[in-house]
């Protein structure tokens, strides 16, 4: 008999041990706001150190693990640090950096810990062959690892620009907008409204979407399997890169990627079960996808020629349901063509023939670059595998469904997945390939990459399947490692490591305060309101109206100037603006004061800046921080009297050129 894990008095001073060790630590180190996270990495590793000691002397078994079980044991320690310094980012924002946040977060882990160290010393734990039950357990822990650190780092990192840009769309409701649908401002609308303007209220939305997806996946994967391999279904939803960032950053790919995974499993319903309800979940999830951003019409016509060339599929065209899914998804998406229509199809043209007609660019090695992050190598190489080798690989061993039905589901999904992959990858031939194009077309493969590594499938595998297979373990581990290690860096940061330079809207918590300070002496100065913009497409623009919004929100508020309507970007000064030349049209800023906001100081200063204003002040720089660390530099400039060329009788000028 194996020796027990020492006796609750004990463990109950190794854990009082392990969080006052944790709590002298940090308090040693945490001298100010920007080494908060030097404190808790300290505080963690000499709690870790403490309770390791103390265990040696009452579990024999720790000194006789082996080199594996100590990397195991080491891993183990990492993801619980980096989960942590989740739950202390959150807990920071929500009562301070204090001892009550310390504490928790303290406590946390060593829970945490003592978890993780029974689960490694227990009897089948130290070596044994692990039995089905144990191996779904384990897949089932990592889903809920992953999740639970999306969900603890949501509101900690600052907005990457795109989400700040979207929470601009949220700002100005409409039911359309230039580049995107309506769907990504209307999911993150009603979480502003109830939160607030933080970064956990834009990203909740992202979240809730990938629950829905993993949902999908899960219902589809155990009708056409079994739960052990929907279990592992789910670990590739909640791990693979694609869908774990669709899950966490908000932008039209959360809701798309949901909604891309419903139109599969109410397409599988439909075409290959027969079920006339299921042509309804289609329609909903086809027009719901189209709200969301326009690719999801590829599924469709991937489901659409499916339906024409599979003979059992085919008799649905004599029976009224697929046309009442078409009215469905048309009504669904009504809103995109009516706002379309107001505004001269714009939308549709920038997605279809102003992508077109850009320049030359051969991109398929960029796209082949992309689908490697999506999906990591080991993801690439099983998808090969899959293709090449479908006929040998048995899906059969955990399959329900008649033999024709099962062959049928698994042509049906690749074709879901290679005819969006086809049309990506012809686009890149000649123009430039886009790294988030590819990210829901391999939610029709999860199934068969879940059926791939599942146990049941380990047998007689050609050997790139099976290679496959076996790395799938490490690659998990690895991308929960990164995952966490990325977070955290964005969020505490990580010892010697700085940040490069401008990168998103790290430090801008601190920045956007700095501006709207400006801001205020310059209304108070020149007795005007100021309009503030940002000299480039979008970013500065997005970034601004966001921190300098939520600087508002904690001191107080300035109701009668809102920085959202009140930031613009460089479409003024003859760019492009995207939604901001809608926002803002030039004809309606002239005379306005502008403060001037760039990456760099020859964009203050040039012709097409000096051209269009009276007068221009002193250019000035703001260094931006991120935990005392330099995080970029950006310049400002006062300018006033501004005024539009074409309006003054220059040279009249096409949307998106420029002076210079």
């Amino acid at each position: 008999m194996s020796p027990s894990l020492p006796g609750r008095w004990p463990l109950l001073l190794i854990g009082l041990a392990a969080v006052a060790a944790d709590g002298a630590a940090f308090r040693l180190f945490h001298a100010d706001a920007n080494s908060l996270g030097l404190a808790h990495i300290a505080g963690f590793f000499a709690a870790l150190a403490a309770a390791l000691a103390l265990l040696a002397a009452f579990d024999p078994r720790l000194r006789a693990l082996s080199f594996r079980q100590w990397g195991m044991l080491g891993v183990l320690a990492l993801l619980i640090l980096f989960l942590r310094g989740g739950l202390l980012g959150s807990l920071t924002q929500m009562v301070g950096a204090g001892d009550r946040a310390a504490a928790v977060t303290a406590l946390f882990s060593a829970l945490a810990m003592y978890a993780g160290y029974r689960w490694l010393a227990d009897a089948r734990g130290m070596g044994s062959k692990t039995d089905a039950a144990r191996r779904d357990m384990l897949c089932l822990a990592a889903v809920g690892y992953a999740v639970v650190l999306r969900l603890f780092y949501l509101g900690v990192p600052e907005l990457l620009f795109e989400e700040a840009y979207y929470w601009n769309y949220a700002q100005h409701p409409d039911i359309g907008y230039l580049d995107h649908p309506l769907a990504v401002a209307w999911l993150i609308r009603p979480f502003i409204g109830l939160l607030g303007d933080t970064e956990f209220a834009v990203r909740a939305a992202a979240f809730l979407c990938w629950l829905v997806t993993a949902g999908f996946m899960y219902r589809l994967t155990r009708e056409l399997f079994d739960r052990s391999t929907a279990y592992r279904a789910l670990l590739l939803a909640a791990v693979l890169p694609a869908y774990f960032f669709f899950g966490f950053f908000m932008s039209p790919d959360a809701p798309v990627t949901a909604c891309w995974a419903a139109a599969i499993y109410f397409m599988h319903q439909a075409a290959i079960k027969g079920k006339p309800r299921a042509w309804l979940g289609v329609g909903i999830a086809l027009g719901l996808g189209m709200s969301s951003k326009y690719t999801i019409a590829l599924v469709g016509a991937a489901f659409v020629l499916f339906v024409l060339f599979d003979r059992p599929a085919r008799q649905w065209l004599s029976r009224p349901q697929p046309y009442v899914a078409l009215l469905v998804a048309l009504v669904l998406m009504s809103p995109v063509v009516i706002w379309n229509w107001q505004h001269d199809w714009i939308s549709f043209a920038f997605q279809s023939q102003d992508r077109l007609a850009s320049k030359f660019s051969f991109s398929l090695p960029r796209l082949i670059g992309n689908i490697l992050i999506f999906l990591t190598p080991t993801g690439l190489l099983s998808v090969i595998a899959l293709l090449v080798y479908r006929k040998q690989i048995d899906f059969s061993a955990s399959a329900a469904g008649m033999p024709d039905a099962r062959r049928r589901s698994r042509l049906f999904l690749i074709w879901l997945a290679l005819f969006p992959l086809a049309v990506f990858a012809a686009a890149s031939l000649t123009r430039a390939s886009k790294l988030n194009w590819t990210g829901p077309l391999w939610l029709a493969l999860i199934p068969l990459l879940a059926c791939l590594i599942s146990p049941a499938a380990a047998s007689n595998l050609p050997k790139l399947a099976d290679w496959s297979r076996r790395a799938w373990p490490a690659t998990l581990v690895i991308c929960l490692l990164l995952y966490g290690a990325s977070l955290h860096w964005l969020s505490l940061g990580l010892p010697g490591t700085g940040y490069p330079k401008n990168l998103h809207l790290i430090g801008w918590r601190d920045f956007g305060r700095e501006v709207e300070l400006l801001v205020q002496q310059a209304r108070r100065e020149t007795g005007q309101d100021v309009l503030v913009v940002g000299m480039d497409r979008n970013r500065i623009a997005s970034g601004l109206a966001f921190y300098r919004t939520q600087y508002l929100d904690a001191a107080g508020g300035d109701g009668g100037h809102p920085p959202a309507f009140e930031t613009a970007s460089e479409h003024l000064f003859g760019g492009v603006g995207l939604m901001y030349r809608l926002w803002f049209p030039i004809d309606r800023q002239t005379g306005k004061t502008l403060l001037l906001v760039a990456d760099n100081a020859a964009s203050l200063s040039s012709e097409r800046v000096l051209s269009r204003v009276q007068r221009a002040g002193d250019i000035k720089a703001i260094d931006v921080h991120k935990q005392g660390k330099p995080a970029g530099r950006y310049y400002v400039r006062l300018v006033t009297g501004y005024r539009d060329l074409a309006a003054a009788g220059g040279r009249p000028r096409a949307d998106g050129e420029t002076d210079d």
